[in-house]
């Protein structure tokens, strides 16, 4: 999980909210035109990763259905409090559908029913108080490592402290969103893997394992030409180690 950055509240949205402040999500989301506008925004906002494992949200394709959804990090159903969860802008995040839909695009590789992640298992469970929210994680340090040669995301327990953050927190982040199903740690791996395999190319022409680190980071933890960050963001700015935080500072990044 990574830092995300909300932008200003889509106008649809805001005007819906302002004018019927009590109805539901179900009920703004019936106009194609709001849907697709506050839906874009958490996108751009997010650089096109799930909110939660940071795969990348892609869009439908022929008779397959996108591989996005917007989850409600606190679930609207809550009736405890006069607080419309449904129509609050900093409570709605991007997520994938978390190997649940047969029918989601790459199909082959993102339905691993009923091995679910990310909003499938977190389900209508309030979690505020025991996962991490990815609206109000830092931007440094890095809060998740992962391991290339089984993908396995583990918690960094010295950055947490440095940053204040409860390392039992971010377990529990790990662990209530599955965010260690096998199918994050097999895409995780191939992801590193590959990496892995391009950086030893490079030292075997002769190039220092520092300089060819500085040149990844450089090259792959930065937005593409549609704003979208890499897939497995995180777990890529880990491996790259101090090269990565060096570039990521150098170009500000805030998440």
């Amino acid at each position: 999980m990574k830092k995300v950055s909300k932008g200003i509240e889509p106008a649809l949205l805001k005007g819906y909210r302002t004018a019927k402040s009590t109805n539901t999500w179900e009920q703004f989301t019936d106009k194609k035109g709001r849907r697709n506008e506050t839906q874009d925004q958490i996108k751009a906002d997010q650089g096109g990763l799930c909110a939660y494992c940071e795969i990348d949200l892609l869009p439908s394709s022929g008779n397959d259905e996108a591989d996005f959804r917007v989850e409600h990090f606190h679930p609207k159903s809550d009736q405890t409090t006069v607080h419309n969860w449904h129509l609050d802008w900093q409570n709605l995040l991007g997520c994938c559908h978390g190997g649940s839909q047969k029918n989601v695009v790459d199909a082959g590789k993102r339905f691993t029913s009923p091995d679910h992640s990310c909003d499938v298992p977190k389900g209508d469970k309030n979690l505020d108080d025991v996962i991490l929210n990815p609206l109000y994680l830092p931007a440094f340090p890095r809060l998740f490592s992962c391991e290339r040669a089984t993908g396995h995301l583990t918690v960094d327990s010295d950055n947490c402290d440095q940053a204040n953050v409860s390392v039992a927190k971010a377990q529990n982040t790990i662990d209530e969103l599955n965010l260690d199903a096998e199918r994050l740690k097999r895409l995780r791996r191939a992801v590193l893997n590959d990496l892995n395999d391009q950086i030893r190319a490079r030292v075997a022409q002769g190039m220092s394992i520092g300089d060819v680190r500085e040149n990844f980071a450089k090259a792959i933890l930065r937005k593409n030409a549609s704003g979208h960050w890499p897939k497995f963001f995180t777990s890529i700015r880990g491996y790259l180690g101090n090269e990565a935080e060096k570039h990521l500072r150098n170009n500000h990044y805030s998440g």
